[in-house]
């Protein structure tokens, strides 16, 4: 990990009088899995939202391997190799379960409307590929067994799964995770780390904002930290659980004192 794929600089997000991120600085390297936490309502989501495009900066900027974003909307930032999840889900309750996750395919298709009407071969060809790239995607989150299921008759920690294999699909070279871990029963956050780090290992970065603090501590390479939309500090796990601001703002007087231990003798074993 030695270059940057994601640098943000001075970002400022207002709404009316409210300032919800405030002169935030940071760079995310190619590679790295990167947490952002915070209490509630200290801008995370905002953050996101900047990323990804929701929201234009009030002030600052953002690039992207090198280039700046600007103003570019959600779906060109998809076409360059952006996808992002929502703290709110967001899938289509009518549809299947693969067929969720063939929407987010779709961004990679090179046909159009027309094409798809008229029942064109290379229209049809395409189609089959992407829903056998998009079947791949659900065996990866572990749902092959239910990838013709209404998404709707899931549990909240499998329709999570299902719009993570959703941003997947798009094959992104930036994966944005908005709390993935909500939800879900302790197994499956343990499947969700084991997939975190498997999307890793396959070339991906992954921007996470989450409340599951052991899976934070546990993940993360760096995390950074925000408090009432300004960024208080930021470094690996084991400086974010002995940082007094942070402890003060957010962890509370006693900072995951097992969590602590257990990064510790990681330490002296390594």
């Amino acid at each position: 990990m030695t270059d940057t794929i994601l640098q943000a600089t001075h970002l400022k997000k207002e709404f009316g009088g409210v300032i919800a991120v405030n002169n935030v600085s940071f760079d995310v390297l190619r590679g790295e899995i990167f947490a952002v936490i915070g209490p509630n309502g200290a801008g995370k989501t905002t953050l996101f939202n900047l990323i990804s495009g929701a929201y234009t900066p009030t002030t600052g900027e953002i690039r992207f391997a090198g280039k700046p974003l600007d103003r570019a909307r959600p779906h060109t930032r998809t076409k360059l190799g952006m996808a992002r999840t929502f703290q709110n889900l967001r899938l289509f309750n009518n549809m299947s379960v693969l067929e969720n996750v063939m929407v987010g395919r779709h961004a990679r298709s090179r046909y159009g409307i027309l094409e798809a009407a008229l029942r064109l071969p290379t229209a049809t060809r395409e189609e089959n590929a992407i829903r056998d790239a998009a079947m791949q995607c659900v065996a990866r989150v572990g749902l092959a067994e239910r990838a013709n299921e209404l998404v709707g008759n899931l549990s909240f920690g499998g329709q999570r799964l299902v719009e993570i294999a959703r941003a997947v699909a798009t094959e992104p070279k930036l994966l944005l995770l908005d709390e993935p871990g909500a939800g879900l029963t302790r197994h499956e956050v343990e499947g969700l780390d084991t997939l975190i780090h498997d999307l890793r290992r396959d070339g991906m970065t992954v921007i996470l904002v989450e409340h599951n603090m052991e899976l934070v501590m546990g993940i993360a390479d760096r995390v950074m930290v925000l408090d009432y939309g300004q960024k208080i500090a930021e470094g690996t796990p084991p400086q974010i659980q002995q940082n007094k601001r942070v402890i003060a703002a957010y962890l509370g007087e006693e900072p995951f004192p097992a969590l602590r231990m257990e990064a510790h003798d990681d330490a002296t074993s390594s």
